[in-house]
């Protein structure tokens, strides 16, 4: 029900861009992804029956386009389309069997975002704005890797949640206007999910060792991420 809100105040306010008492300016987006120890963002540690899992976020990034439609001159509406690559290293060791392995796998998404932005004229060209919202995203795909060793004896299943996940949206930045060149930003937002957005099971079978077969054990993924956003906004 979320979604269909976002997805409806989204059309709306990007097909009425030509009314008399607002302005509505076009942009593009990138948001490098960057491995935090903040917000349950960091590497998450979990062990069961000698087996030792840890699964760490990498360097990941995300994309799209921005629209934003001034309200007043202390408002916007901020929305757009955006996709994200998360990348993700899961660990295995067991030291009682010798065993030490690594699976790497990425999960795509697509986010429609709606903020409220509030900003302030800090000089003839510069605004400081913070802004707050939520967005509606959609897993791409369930995910299925290996471990890196040649046997396959490691292997993971992530399962998303259907139907994708709502999530909160915090932004704080700066921007630098010029009249002809266009909006120039740069700042950094948190995407804080409100529950978990799906289930990583590690599983391990060498024939004489078996973990995990029944799927009891797993990682919730809480989908916390923080990014530095860069910002272009095209002049009309």
């Amino acid at each position: 029900m979320k979604g269909k809100i976002i997805f409806i105040l989204f059309f709306y306010f990007a097909f009425n861009a030509n009314s008399q008492n607002s302005k509505t300016t076009f942009g593009i987006q990138y948001k490098p992804i960057i491995p935090a120890a903040y917000f349950n963002a960091a590497d998450l540690s979990k062990s069961s029956a000698s087996y030792n899992f840890n699964l760490k976020p990498k360097y990941s990034n995300s994309f799209g386009m921005v629209i934003r439609r001034q309200i007043n001159k202390t408002f916007s509406l901020e929305s757009g389309l955006n996709y994200t690559q998360r990348n993700f290293k899961l660990s295995i060791t067991n030291s009682a069997i010798n065993l030490s392995d690594f699976t790497a796998f990425g999960m795509r998404s697509y986010e429609l975002p709606l903020q409220l932005l509030t900003y302030v004229r800090a000089s003839e060209n510069w605004y400081l704005n913070i802004a707050f919202g939520i967005s509606h995203n959609v897993l791409a795909s369930d995910i299925f890797s290996y471990g890196e060793e040649k046997n396959h004896f490691f292997f993971q299943n992530t399962y998303r949640k259907s139907g994708g996940y709502s999530a909160l949206l915090a932004n704080v930045g700066m921007e630098y206007r010029t009249e002809n060149k266009g909006y120039y930003y740069f700042g950094t937002s948190l995407h804080r999910p409100w529950k978990a957005i799906g289930r990583i099971y590690p599983e391990y079978d060498d024939k004489t060792n078996i973990f995990n077969e029944d799927k009891e054990f797993y990682f919730d993924m809480l989908g916390n991420f923080v990014t530095i956003d860069f910002r272009y906004f095209f002049t009309e």
